[in-house]
């Protein structure tokens, strides 16, 4: 059966996304489709976290003071939507925009949201900005809703679709053999491990062969004579690598054998199999694990249970170096 074709295949930018919410939105004002209507208004009620029940107007303003989506309720309430695909916050912008806003609105009245369709590892400063997240999981929700209401404008269905895909894209990794596994499955596979662990931080590693999906965790500091240096573990897709940072390039060499042969005795100690990797630098790499950290079932399916008891077997072992 040849796919049908669907309209976000082709617009796939941030600018188009805030279309279709701004398109959505606008619903709200408009109970000529009853199902689109009430997903629009089921859509601010999430969006303002249940605080705005009811509402005579809406007004949608793209652009002011930079701001991607601002949908404004009865004049005197209105929601910032910081609108991301696959780009991340940056430059205070998410303060920025809040206190712009400021201007115009009481700060009861502003409710500031970070709409993330994409997947992202770390929402520290989006949180500690004041912004509700609204990720694609939330939107899958309120889009099942609509459909659940009657809605089948193609439009709407279109996007729904398309997310639906983005979404078992990444959950690719709980139903393919680990030797299959795309850029989305270790995206969710890394999202679920930092749900685990509850540690680390993951995202896009350059590189001049193209680079690589990283996970970072399990940080550690020390001493070498009077030099500072931190070591921690980090996943590159199927590789688990022991990496250093070391604060004077200069040290780095006696700093990497220094921690190297302290590394090597444990690992013999626990029966952790290590060989020597990396090259000199301020961050380095000093060795890798030599089997693999990943624990598959006989079809070569992850087993996430006895993957977690891996890493937690090394991180033992780390919490002994020192």
């Amino acid at each position: 059966m040849k796919k049908i074709p669907n309209l976000f295949d082709w617009a796939t930018s941030e600018l188009s996304q805030d279309a279709f919410i701004c398109w959505l939105l606008s619903w709200a004002n408009n109970n000529e489709n009853t199902a689109l209507f009430d997903t629009a208004k089921r859509l601010i009620l999430e969006l303002t976290n249940n605080k705005v029940q009811d509402f005579k107007k809406v007004k949608i303003i793209k652009q002011r003071y930079n701001i991607d989506i601002l949908c404004v309720l009865d004049d005197d309430k209105a929601i910032l939507i910081e609108d991301k695909t696959n780009t991340k916050n940056h430059s205070n912008q998410l303060e920025k925009y809040l206190n712009k806003l400021l201007k115009d609105y009481d700060r009861d009245k502003i409710f500031p949201v970070y709409l993330k369709t994409g997947d992202q590892s770390d929402f520290y400063s989006i949180k500690k900005a004041g912004y509700k997240l609204f990720l694609r999981s939330d939107f899958l929700k309120l889009l099942d809703y609509g459909v659940q209401q009657g809605v089948n404008n193609s439009i709407y269905l279109d996007f729904n679709d398309y997310l639906t895909r983005i979404e078992k894209s990444v959950q690719s990794y709980r139903l393919l053999p680990v030797n299959k596994w795309h850029w989305d499955s270790w995206k969710g596979f890394y999202s679920e491990l930092q749900k685990k662990l509850k540690d680390g931080n993951w995202d896009y590693v350059p590189q001049k062969n193209g680079g690589f999906l990283g996970y970072w965790w399990y940080w550690k500091r020390s001493k070498y004579n009077d030099t500072g240096y931190e070591y921690y573990l980090q996943l590159e897709h199927k590789k688990f690598c022991f990496k250093l940072y070391s604060s004077k390039r200069d040290d780095a060499r006696q700093i990497r054998d220094y921690y190297r042969n302290k590394l090597y005795r444990k690992a013999k100690e626990h029966g952790i199999k290590i060989y020597q990797n990396g090259r000199i630098g301020k961050w380095m790499t000093v060795a890798a694990l030599s089997n693999p950290y990943i624990q598959t079932d006989r079809d070569g399916m992850l087993d996430m249970e006895k993957t977690i008891m891996m890493i937690e077997k090394i991180q033992r072992m780390i919490d002994e170096i020192e």
